[in-house]
């Protein structure tokens, strides 16, 4: 399999479904038309082939059946997933020696030119390309589909986001959503760069600007848990790439 032509079309899918971060109630026909134009950005980089014309079909097709999957508010978080998990499959056959998708003239040339331009002296290799769209790629899950995943498992175990109660105001709780990104972001950096002292940092950071809120036990349970499990993906994500680069 060609992991750089896999990692990359991916991660545009990924790029796409950062308009999903703030769309609790699902996505809008704005939404619906950036996240169908961006993974087919990947095209002109590909040759055309039988692959390349069931790649197009594809990342055309696909948005119809997103839209009325976002329709279901009940099963949203976990309708992303599958869908996620259906990208990563379609692609991964796609790219996969049994249909061939390979990078045409035009992509060789344009790496050929950023190594003249901007890295003389280094040649650029296809495992470099790799390790590139594989550090995006667990960037691009902690932005965005770990905070899926989390809210789709505190719905499992029952807990109800705060956004939705009156202890959290709307412009509290998205505060909270970003610093809980932030922390997932420190904590995959963290990971990757192998300083697991200084994630303990960030997570009592966050526990020290809360104290006061944790009187009340409904939120401190959903903080505590949600902070942990935040924290856990993204440990988790980071931990799968360096075991990927060290493969």
């Amino acid at each position: 399999m060609n992991y750089a032509i896999f990692l990359g079309i991916v991660n545009l899918i990924l790029l796409s479904r950062l308009r999903l971060t703030l769309r609790d109630e699902g996505i809008n026909r704005s939404d619906l038309w950036v996240m169908t134009i961006i993974p087919l950005l990947a095209l002109p980089f590909l040759s055309v082939s039988l692959s390349w014309v069931l790649l197009a079909l594809y990342l055309v097709s696909y948005p119809a059946l997103m839209w009325g999957l976002e329709k279901q508010k009940t099963t949203l978080n976990r309708n992303r997933i599958l869908l996620l998990l259906l990208h990563i499959i379609a692609v991964g056959v796609l790219c996969s020696p049994i249909l061939e998708l390979s990078a045409n003239e035009f992509t060789a040339n344009l790496v050929t030119a950023i190594d003249d331009v901007f890295l003389p002296g280094i040649v650029i290799t296809n495992s470099t390309v790799s390790v590139v769209h594989l550090f995006i790629f667990g960037f691009l899950m902690v932005l965005n589909e770990a905070n899926i995943i989390l809210r789709y498992v505190l719905g499992l175990v029952g807990l109800k986001s705060l956004g939705k109660t009156e202890e959290v105001d709307q412009e509290e709780y998205n505060t909270g959503r970003i610093i809980g990104l932030l922390e997932r972001i420190f904590v995959f950096l963290f990971v990757l760069l192998n300083q697991f002292t200084a994630i303990g940092f960030i997570l009592a950071a966050k526990g020290v600007t809360r104290f006061k809120d944790f009187e009340s036990r409904t939120f401190a349970e959903y903080v505590l848990i949600g902070t942990l499990l935040s924290a856990l993906l993204a440990m988790g994500i980071a931990f799968l790439v360096r075991a990927v680069l060290q493969f």
